[in-house]
């Protein structure tokens, strides 16, 4: 009798707590985002966004960027270049100024295929056919402290004397990383779930494409993050110069976890590459070079660099460097072409270089994709870097 009764008691208890499920309201699937809404106030084309607050050009003159709609999920983020200085020589705008100080005004891009004076090209040719990027969103970056886009101090510099002027002091607003904080911040108020972000730029903007790209993978952790740095792959022991200081750079970079294993001593560019794979192996992190960059070989002269022996020495040097400290890991590639033309994503060169038989749009269009890719290396790093057919004509870029 006990057995039937306890075994009638649990029948019972369960049918009441299934009348209970039954009863209980539904649970609502969460509502779909409107990825479209936060973008609703843009026009067509460019827009600019001035940030303001604490941001500022080297000069302290306004900090602006720009933004281009396109699919919500697709995202290219871009830092443009336009040199470096760390010294009174390289800074003082009224010597010999080795940088960019103050933002473009406005944002251009060619109406269709063929270049345009006075409009960036490459990715941001989007009518181009070829173009991997022709229905991403676009947020540009324009570069105008000094800093390389890392830079978080106001840095006073002694100029000496001269014949026609007496010494005096320069200063200058390094607050590259604080500009580029307030356009992720907007970016992140406005792209509320891209499925990939690019993150590239160009020369100075090349530097801190994986510091960037680290901000990108800890705010989207489901999205796809890839890195291309274009055109800054030979700085050699550039950082022997101490750059880092005058911007103030390890102390802006210090709320990353791991970047306190790099001091004011041991830092490099390629250490941002190393520190950023390392913390985000999920994500893809390379770079694009020329052999001979005329103008990497510029600046590392500029710097006291040994040149003598050309840039592809230094190159090869510095990608050991960063393939041996990620021995183990299958997020890092690189792309080294022949010549000497300084950077290739905003030229029309984008469509036609290629290198051990691989065109650099179709290496790229592959890592928008997420598609796997190889390192790249000229063969012979002497000739040129465009196909035979192409060679006798004229090559234009920005």
């Amino acid at each position: 009798m006990k057995n039937r009764h306890t075994a009638s008691l649990i029948v019972t208890v369960a049918l009441l707590a299934l009348a209970a499920l039954a009863c209980a309201p539904a649970e609502e699937a969460p509502e779909p985002v409107d990825l479209e809404a936060p973008l609703a106030g843009l026009a067509e084309g460019w827009n600019t966004i001035t940030p303001g607050g604490s941001t500022t050009c080297s000069d302290g003159s306004p900090f602006r960027f720009f933004v281009r709609k396109a699919d919500p999920t697709q995202l290219v983020f871009y830092l443009q270049g336009g040199g470096g200085c760390w010294t009174a020589e390289t800074c003082d705008p009224q010597g010999r100024p080795t940088y960019t100080m103050t933002a473009i005004e406005e944002m251009r891009s060619p109406s269709g295929t063929e270049p345009e004076e006075g409009a960036a090209h490459g990715i941001a040719a989007f009518n181009h056919p070829e173009n991997p990027f022709a229905d991403h969103s676009f947020v540009f970056v324009p570069y105008c402290t000094g800093d390389v886009h890392i830079g978080d101090r106001d840095t006073v510099y002694e100029v000496p004397a001269t014949e026609e002027a007496p010494a005096r002091q320069v200063t200058i607003h390094h607050r590259g990383y604080t500009n580029g904080r307030a356009a992720l911040d907007w970016t992140y108020e406005h792209f509320l779930g891209p499925e990939t972000v690019f993150i590239t730029g160009s020369s100075a903007g090349s530097i801190p494409s994986p510091v960037y790209a680290r901000h990108f993978a800890e705010n989207y952790p489901d999205a796809r993050v890839t890195a291309l740095g274009d055109g800054a792959g030979g700085y050699r022991n550039l950082s022997d110069g101490r750059p880092h200081e005058s911007w103030g750079t390890l102390a802006a970079l210090s709320h990353f976890e791991n970047m306190n294993e790099v001091d004011t001593d041991n830092f490099s560019f390629e250490a941002l590459y190393i520190q950023a794979a390392k913390a985000h192996p999920e994500a893809m992190f390379t770079r694009y070079d020329t052999a001979e960059d005329d103008v990497q070989i510029q600046f590392l002269e500029i710097a006291g660099t040994d040149v003598s022996g050309g840039l592809q020495p230094l190159l090869d040097a510095n990608e050991a460097d960063i393939d041996a400290a990620l021995e183990g890991q299958d997020n890092y590639r690189s792309y080294i072409a022949a010549g000497e033309l300084h950077t290739i994503m905003l030229r029309p060169q984008f469509y036609t270089y290629e290198s051990d038989g691989v065109k650099i749009r179709d290496w790229v269009a592959s890592l928008a994709a997420g598609e796997a890719v190889d390192d790249v290396h000229c063969g012979d790093c002497t000739g040129s870097p465009e196909p035979e057919a192409m060679e006798g004509s004229e090559a234009t870029g920005p």
